[in-house]
């Protein structure tokens, strides 16, 4: 496990629109959820785990884990999960909090450990994670929901939502930002169920690993 905690936020507050309306969080892969993945790839990188949904399942609370409802209410997207984490992780003492995404159960297992090193190095206010894959390695993709960010940005951030902004790179760009770039040979670490057809290619994958 990566010696300095870092909390870290589960983003999971989408409507699944292209999962025919149920919770991706729940879906199935083999005999563990999306949700059930995340986690335990999460438990291997730190001890502090907290879930920002706006779902009333019940199912959320059989993991034992801490559930944030958005601080700032609306569906607004995934700027108000960030807001929810920073303000989670400031109240317990933390000054950096990292925020995943609940249908990207392949997400590097050093994760934490890089985006922390970077955030030291380049004292950056956010760090992104980004990826490319042998078949396109001159393409970097930005993965904005997968990003370590400073707490004292609490309050600029909730003006800026206040005032509209919904694009994560839009609020990112009035501060210092950089990326840790993670690299595949077969899938991009960060491919993501938005349907079922991406399920039967996940399973696949695994299955043949």
């Amino acid at each position: 496990m990566f010696k300095k905690k870092v909390p870290v936020v589960i983003l999971s507050g989408g409507k699944s629109r292209r999962m025919n309306g149920n919770d991706k969080a729940f879906t199935s892969i083999g005999d563990q959820t999306l949700l059930e993945m995340i986690v335990k790839r999460l438990e291997r990188q730190t001890t502090e785990i907290a879930i920002n949904t706006n779902s009333n399942s019940h199912k959320y609370a059989t993991l034992g884990l801490q559930i944030l409802n958005d601080e700032i209410k609306g569906f607004l997207g995934p700027l108000a999960g960030v807001f929810t984490a920073m303000k989670w992780a400031n109240n317990i003492g933390y000054k950096e909090v990292a925020t995943v995404a609940v249908d990207t159960p392949m997400f590097p297992e050093n994760l934490l450990k890089k985006l922390y090193q970077e955030m030291k190095v380049s004292n950056s206010d956010v760090i992104f994670a980004s990826s490319t894959t042998k078949k396109n390695e001159d393409r970097k993709v930005l993965h904005p929901v997968f990003g370590l960010w400073k707490t004292n940005l609490l309050d600029d951030l909730r003006t800026e939502i206040e005032r509209g902004v919904r694009k994560v790179t839009q609020w990112s760009a009035k501060h210092k930002a950089s990326s840790v770039c993670f690299h595949h040979e077969l899938i991009d670490p960060f491919f993501n169920v938005n349907t079922p057809d991406d399920v039967l290619l996940l399973k696949e994958y695994l299955e043949n690993k």
